[in-house]
Parts: C-alpha cells; structure tokens; sequence
C-alpha cells in the first residue's frame, strides 16, 4: 500500500503503466539483444542461445507456480477501491510469482554477465520495471521479489553451464 498509494503521483500514473504491457519496452531490449547479436562477435553464441533459453525457463516455471494460484492480484484481493490500479488485469487473477520481475531480472543476469561494465544499466531498467509492478497494483512486493529470484536463479545456472562448457571444450 505505501507503494500504491503513499508514491503516488501524476508522473509516475503515466510512466508506470507502460511497463505493464510489454509491447512497449520489449521492442527496446529485443533491438538492443539483435543489435548485439549482429556486432559482438565474441559473445554472439552466448547471447542467441542464453537470452531466449532464460527467459523460456524462468517464464514457464513462473507460469507453473501461477497454476497453483496461491494469491490473487492486490487490486483483485483488496478491491480497485483500495488499490491505485493502474495496469491490466494480467488475463487472470493469480499474482504469485511476477514474470515480468521473473524475466527482466534474468534478461539483466545474463546481460550483467556478458557486459560486466553495463551491469547498472541492466539492474536499473529491471528495477523500474519490477517497481512499476507493485506501483500500478498488480502484485504485491513478494510477487516481484520471487520473481526476481527465480529469474537470477535460472540465469546464474545458465550461466554457471557455460562456464563449465567453455572450460571443458578449451582444455587440452
């Protein structure tokens, strides 16, 4: 509610629900992960296998935990007379886990972990996105925070593999 309600300010109303449809800020990190793609050689396999595999995995176990439907979203639960609710209506009602915070957050694993230096960047844009859940209503603080987790889990297991993969296939 302090989220919601207590930020709540005419800058954020519009900014905010933009985040909700990922139309709007998918085009940019798909154009920033085709552009990679095409002018960093060095990391081109990387980035075409890691980026899409990441975001499948911590999407699908998303969805398989949301099967389970252990909460409703805020504005659903507490009423839209309670609750500032400024997104859609996400298709159903299940909250738990957030898939956005799920994939933006291993889309910037896996982005931190390539390009270490830009690694703010990355976090930065994850964390509006995350927060911008919470702010138009459609997930309570512990829906985005698992879904975090989840995405900088399935990424750092990505990550670990290619690890080993390099150093196995580069050893005499």
């Amino acid at each position: 509610m302090f989220i919601n309600q207590n930020l709540s300010n005419p800058i954020f109303d519009y900014i905010m629900p933009i985040f909700d449809n990922p139309k709007y800020w998918i085009i940019p990190i798909l154009l920033c992960w085709i552009m990679l793609c095409i002018k960093d050689k060095k990391n081109r396999y990387k980035l075409i296998i890691l980026i899409p595999l990441v975001i499948l995995l911590s999407d699908q176990f998303g969805l398989f935990i949301k099967n389970y439907n252990l909460r409703e979203r805020p504005w659903y639960h507490f009423g839209q007379e309670l609750v500032n609710h400024l997104g859609g209506s996400g298709g159903k009602h299940k909250s738990f886990p957030s898939n956005h915070a799920a994939n933006i957050s291993a889309i910037a694993t896996i982005f931190s972990y390539i390009y270490y230096s830009k690694k703010n960047i990355f976090w930065f844009v994850a964390f509006v996105i995350m927060f911008s859940r919470i702010y138009i209503g459609v997930h309570f603080p512990i829906d985005v925070l698992v879904g975090m987790f989840i995405g900088i889990l399935f990424a750092s297991i990505l990550i670990q593999i290619t690890i080993n993969w390099v150093k196995y296939h580069q050893e005499p």
